[in-house]
């Protein structure tokens, strides 16, 4: 399976910014195998609904997804989330795309600024009915098959639906159980639930919000190549990736406790503004492809997007090193389908 090698030398100089407490150190030269996982199926966000930009990234890089990543909206209140009129602009241009959606659903929506509900409200059930017209507008458009991500990063706390008490992960976890039920309960779907911590230390450990196997397809983490507290050395960001809280370790041992396959939902090399990310890291990406091929990896999905809270697109000339080691690693000569395992 080793078609080549990544190496990494990182200058002997050594920086510290008070203000931003990144540091950069000396870091051996480190040689990364090259492993080819061009037969676990990929998905890539290039944009809201932007299959145009998908198809642009799969052709620039020599990849075959077979998903696309999206969102619905968050701040546009719940009929904008779930109305069919609403989504047009969201779920229309991937009606004939012929990629299958990865969709980030908002579990409590805002609007101008105010958050629209609780997680205990909708651990009573009082958003079902949402949850149901979701579910019949998305198979209005065709994707009555599409791979939900339900209030992901969860564990996190920039999110509306963010759990950080033992109060909010009991009722995240009930909340979830009734989008599922109630989403599963419509005719003519056959979605797919991801239940999609972040990766890293947390206010609640993401466990305590797990709604139960019933409920669950696949286990995701979302992780980018950023640090904080550490060193800005691959080597050294790559083990803390792997042991610490809610990271790739835990996923694993997580997920196989629980009979699950795994997925990365959201994962990318990063330069962030605040300096915290690792720019272009080709030992990240190579990295990510041996986890990949020494785990049971339902998908991934790669974040081709630059974001305001950080750059991560690999068709930008920053990332050209990143870019080189994930053709090696992700390029396909044909799209690799989903496997619909039951849970």
């Amino acid at each position: 399976m080793c078609a080549g090698v990544v190496s990494l030398v990182v200058s002997a100089v050594m920086v510290v910014c008070a203000a931003c407490s990144v540091i950069t150190v000396t870091s051996p030269t480190a040689t990364v195998p090259t492993v080819h996982v061009g037969t676990v199926p990929l998905g890539v966000y290039a944009g809201a609904g932007a299959p145009g930009a998908v198809t642009q990234f799969a052709q620039a890089t020599g990849t075959k997804p077979s998903l696309a990543s999206d969102y619905l909206p968050r701040t546009e209140g719940w009929a904008g989330m779930v109305q069919a009129h609403s989504l047009q602009r969201y779920l229309g241009p991937w009606t004939t795309s012929g990629y299958r959606l990865v969709l980030g659903v908002p579990m409590l929506p805002t609007r101008g600024g105010q958050v629209l509900g609780t997680l205990a409200e909708g651990a009573r059930g009082r958003y079902d009915g949402e949850f149901t017209t979701l579910a019949k507008t998305l198979r209005s458009y065709g994707e009555g098959d599409a791979v939900l991500r339900l209030g992901w990063e969860f564990n996190g706390t920039w999110y509306p639906w963010s759990v950080t008490d033992q109060s909010d992960a009991t009722n995240f976890a009930a909340y979830f159980r009734n989008i599922v039920t109630t989403m599963r309960a419509v005719a003519g779907t056959s979605f797919r639930f991801v239940w999609n911590p972040n990766a890293g230390p947390s206010p609640m450990p993401a466990a305590a919000a797990y709604p139960g196997d019933a409920y669950v397809d696949y286990v995701g983490l979302d992780l980018y190549d950023q640090v904080w507290g550490l060193p800005q050395d691959p080597v050294l960001a790559w083990a803390d990736y792997g042991g610490e809280a809610n990271g790739l370790s835990w996923l694993a041992s997580f997920a196989a406790a629980h009979h699950k396959p795994v997925s990365l939902p959201e994962w990318g090399v990063t330069v962030r503004p605040d300096g915290h990310g690792l720019g272009d890291d080709p030992g990240f990406v190579a990295r990510v492809a041996q986890w990949i091929s020494t785990h049971d990896v339902a998908f991934t999905s790669y974040f081709a997007f630059d974001a305001p809270d950080g750059a991560h697109d690999l068709l930008d000339a920053r990332f050209a090193r990143s870019r080189a080691a994930f053709e090696r690693s992700f390029a396909a000569p044909r799209p690799a389908p989903l496997d619909d395992r039951p849970a």
